[in-house]
């Protein structure tokens, strides 16, 4: 086992997203000799399948939590005193912690479990547009609420550290939250180890920086390296350790063993991933300035991090919106050479004439060629070569007949369009399906609480 420094608390997270390993919490939990393990499920993106789910009568929460982390890695944290930090509450904290309980009896395993909610703020939404001044207001382009207020599915604020900090007073074994920033689920356990007040800027800044280059997973200990990716060995890669002392100070490290790297070079992209204006990275707690770390290899795998500073954080909680957008289509279609990408143009060339043919009410399209410009976007050199090109036609609307119609206008550019293209039938034709955006906006601090749930 790595050495931990004095007063260092070891925070390892084992999901950088709902979908990353199932088995990465068991590797931190063997081999990484932690105090708190976190599992980071949620993304906008999330919210949204979240809500579909809920609507279906299925789990408004991150499932794989409940599925895969029990009983084999709930029994190993047990038995370790590993305390469980998650935001795969999602949308219902409280039926995720009734499932994890309900499970875990079920395999004989005795758990307290308390949950952090309150984010949820769906019904609220309209009374808060009505009484704040100019009324909520789409936080990049200024677009009123009242453009998606009757299309509303659920809305979620970016909740704090201070609450995960208070839940782990009553010692649970496994703390449940729902819409949380990201770097809160490392943070939270900081505040409480090391008992830092709220206007200790500069140390809660530090616990942000340690949450933010962990959150991702393995993305800061080699995964995604744009620098040196080759030299990378992903066998077995290992999941990261933020091991943060009383006075901020920092290192990152991976499990002994592990796949991966963690350098100078994964820890600053990670450091850069996702922040925004990189002097104002801006939590419920603290306002973040990231050009202030400074980095520094002290060995193999190791790095530490010193000098993060922060001031006060906003007066505003950011909230993400989910509202009803209508439906989508996509579908594709694969031409070889010669001429692959001239033949993959005319085919999005048709399927445009035909939506204007047919009188088809369709919103917006979209054609992609992949293997040329998907990526590149403009920026994709002009070129002649290519041995194939798959092209990704999709559509949006309101109309969901008239996706439906467009759906059906594919499989006939076998016979109606250029040749040499498959691909055609393997799912059938494409089929519209609902489309749920995420509309970002900021309200005032006291419309929202924050609510602490204990095992009674």
């Amino acid at each position: 086992m790595t050495s931990k420094p004095t007063n260092g608390i070891r925070v390892g997270c084992g999901a950088g997203f709902w979908g990353d390993r199932p088995d990465a919490p068991l590797q931190l939990l063997q081999r990484g000799d932690l105090d708190y393990l976190a599992l980071e499920y949620l993304a906008e993106v999330t919210m949204g399948l979240l809500d579909r789910l809920r609507r279906n009568d299925r789990p408004g929460y991150a499932s794989d939590f409940v599925r895969f982390f029990i009983p084999e890695a709930l029994e190993m944290a047990l038995d370790r005193d590993v305390t469980v930090v998650t935001n795969a509450g999602g949308l219902d904290p409280a039926g995720c912690a009734a499932a994890v309980r309900e499970t875990a009896a079920d395999e004989g395993l005795d758990v307290s479990v308390a949950t952090v909610s309150g984010d949820d703020c769906t019904d609220e939404l309209a009374a808060i547009h009505e009484r704040i001044e100019g009324g909520l207001v789409h936080a990049d382009v200024g677009e009123s609420f009242e453009a998606i207020r009757d299309d509303v599915v659920a809305a979620a604020a970016y909740l704090g550290a201070f609450p995960i900090a208070e839940a782990i007073e009553d010692d649970p074994d496994v703390v449940i939250t729902g819409r949380v920033v990201d770097p809160a689920l490392v943070l939270g356990p900081l505040i409480y180890e090391h008992r830092w007040e709220r206007e200790a800027y500069d140390r809660l800044a530090a616990g942000i920086v340690a949450g933010h280059l962990i959150e991702c997973g393995t993305q800061v200990t080699g995964g995604n390296l744009s620098k040196g990716w080759r030299d990378i060995n992903f066998v077995d890669i290992g999941y990261p350790i933020a091991t943060v002392g009383a006075d901020g100070a920092m290192e990152i490290c991976k499990p002994p063993g592990t796949g991966g790297l963690v350098s100078k070079d994964t820890v600053a992209e990670q450091l850069l991933y996702e922040i925004g204006d990189p002097e104002a990275y801006q939590t419920p707690d603290v306002t973040v300035d990231f050009t202030t770390p400074t980095l520094e290899e002290i060995s193999e795998n190791r790095v530490r991090i010193n000098g993060v500073e922060g001031r006060e954080p906003p007066e505003s909680y950011k909230v993400s919106v989910h509202y009803r957008a209508g439906y989508k289509l996509a579908g594709t279609l694969l031409y070889s050479a010669p001429d692959a990408l001239e033949k993959a143009r005319l085919g999005a060339e048709i399927l445009e004439d035909r939506i204007g043919e047919l009188d088809l009410s369709i919103a917006e399209t979209r054609a992609e060629f992949v293997g040329h410009d998907t990526a590149h976007g403009p920026a994709a050199p002009e070129r002649n070569d290519h041995n194939e090109v798959m092209l990704r036609f999709a559509a949006r609307g309101h109309d969901r007949d008239a996706l439906a119609r467009l759906g059906m206008e594919f499989a006939p550019l076998s016979l109606t369009g250029p040749p040499s293209v498959a691909g055609l039938t393997d799912r059938g034709r494409p089929r519209p399906r609902p489309l749920v955006d995420a509309w970002p906006t900021l309200v005032p601090r006291d419309a929202v609480t924050p609510v602490v749930n204990a095992d009674e």
